[in-house]
């Protein structure tokens, strides 16, 4: 064997065994995820010579609760904060820890995520926004607006923040044409893209490394006192 030929056998040698790795995904969105979301539609095997198409019923509406029913649980049976007077109030104005909350129901394709907040108690650069694609607690990403009038867009990557798109957290010109405490945040996502609209007003269009698709909820910032008057997960038409 020549070595020419030996280089070759030694290259083929490093590459089959570097294809025998963990297979990675693209993006910040790597591992399972956590909270009580499950995609609706079982994954296809694509190595069967003819798969059976199994056709699973989607509604047009995954959530929509508006709290007036103290029984609507959105975020599950085991949420800590209590719903009545149409909203679900989320009082964290004693913690300096933000709060995440996760929805029973995900993005399993492009849809909307809409909230309705209501400020009652809360500093003021206090954060409340919309989660999406989230793979714990700690790692998501966040649009939201603040006190103040502003929005932000950011990314939670194990507890530490990043910007987005280049985007400083906060820049004063920035400020939204919204009179506090009510606010109507929308997130509308399709493909790596997401539209950011707050009181119907078209605000920021985000790009994203990948789709922002899976776990969604709401965030409500430290020693904030905030209700959620209405939360919404909703797929769009195909």
């Amino acid at each position: 064997m020549t070595i020419k030929a030996q280089k070759i056998v030694v290259l083929l040698s490093i590459l089959a065994m570097a294809a025998c790795g963990e297979k990675q995904t693209g993006g910040f969105f790597v591992g399972p995820i956590s909270g009580t979301y499950q995609p609706q539609h079982p994954p296809v095997d694509s190595t069967a010579a003819e798969a059976e198409v199994i056709e699973v019923k989607q509604t047009d509406t995954l959530v929509n609760c508006t709290f007036d029913n103290v029984l609507s649980r959105p975020f599950g049976d085991n949420l800590e904060y209590e719903a009545y007077n149409g909203a679900l109030h989320v009082d964290n104005s004693d913690l300096e820890e933000p709060v995440v909350i996760f929805s029973t129901a995900g993005l399993v394709a492009d849809g909307v995520v809409e909230a309705e907040f209501d400020l009652i108690d809360a500093p003021m650069h206090a954060v409340v926004g919309l989660v999406l694609r989230a793979e714990s607690k700690r790692t998501f990403l966040l649009l939201g607006v603040n006190s103040r009038g502003q929005y932000t867009v950011q990314q939670c990557r194990d507890g530490v923040w990043y910007p987005v798109m280049g985007l400083e957290p906060f820049n004063d010109s920035r400020l939204l044409p919204y009179t506090l405490p009510g606010v109507e945040l929308t997130a509308e996502v399709h493909g790596n893209y997401v539209d950011l609209t707050v009181n119907g007003q078209l605000i920021q269009v985000v790009r994203t490394t990948v789709p922002p698709l899976g776990q969604v909820g709401v965030f409500v910032d430290a020693y904030t006192y905030a209700a959620v008057d209405r939360f919404t997960v909703v797929p769009l038409d195909r």
